[in-house]
């Protein structure tokens, strides 16, 4: 695997990195932290969760139900699809501390159908949430696929269908293939693992049209990239916002 990867052009000494854009140094980061202006939020808002989604899509027909963040369950061809699932209070390594969330998810999770497969972007905690992700393999035992450096620790959490991958690397599932794909992003868990483990954006490839789901991504050249690949999509999903202060946020996300 080490020289495998020493083979990438997204990956030098250890770590992944966004090739022509800057590295984002820790002192960057540092920066931002001490000096960053939080903006006026409401600490909780109240909603009433969604209709439970059909158990199944049969053929060709789609349906998509918007949870939270990045979070999406994807129903086509009879499979159920989440990405990026977290029902957990907080995007933290503790529920006592960290950033909190303002709505409630978009369905409960005992409404969600049964889950065949889950698509991980990258491991911040707010797409990786190990909480949810031991509900759904102890519930569905899904199929589950990540980027590079991410599959020891959903190994850890007992998944036993593992499918990691590169950007530009795809494998068949089913009926259906999954292309790993390049996004403009970073990755940490602790203050010590920055950019060890890859980010990504997926596309599923069927029948009927591929859907893009990007991930966290800045702009950049992957997305004409991407569409030079896949010429018939059916849906893309993007991301939106956290963008401020441009000087940090702007390339990453």
């Amino acid at each position: 695997m080490t020289k495998q990867l020493a083979s990438l052009d997204h990956y030098r000494n250890g770590r992944f990195f966004n090739p022509g854009v800057p590295l984002q140094r820790f002192r960057k980061s540092l920066k931002w932290i001490t000096h960053r202006r939080v903006g006026p939020w409401r600490d909780f808002i109240a909603s009433v969760p969604g209709d439970k989604p059909p158990e199944k899509v049969a053929g060709s027909d789609l349906r998509v139900t918007f949870v939270n963040h990045a979070t999406l369950v994807l129903q086509t061809e009879g499979y159920n699809l989440i990405t990026d699932p977290i029902w957990s209070n907080r995007a933290s390594p503790v529920q006592w501390i960290g950033p909190k969330r303002h709505r409630e998810p978009g369905i409960r999770f005992k409404d969600l159908p049964r889950i065949d497969c889950i698509l991980i972007s990258h491991n911040h905690y707010d797409h990786l949430d190990k909480t949810t992700l031991r509900r759904l393999r102890a519930r569905d035992r899904p199929a589950i696929f990540c980027p590079l450096g991410v599959g020891k620790l959903l190994g850890k959490l007992g998944f036993q269908e593992i499918y990691e991958l590169d950007w530009w690397r795809d494998h068949p599932w089913r009926q259906l293939r999954l292309h790993c794909v390049p996004a403009q992003h970073f990755s940490a868990r602790t203050p010590f693992d920055r950019n060890r483990s890859l980010w990504c954006g997926w596309v599923i490839e069927c029948p009927t049209g591929d859907i893009y789901f990007a991930g966290d991504t800045g702009f950049g050249e992957h997305f004409a990239a991407v569409a030079k690949r896949f010429q018939n999509p059916r849906l893309a999903l993007l991301p939106i916002g956290a963008y401020q202060p441009e000087w940090f946020m702007g390339v990453y996300t």
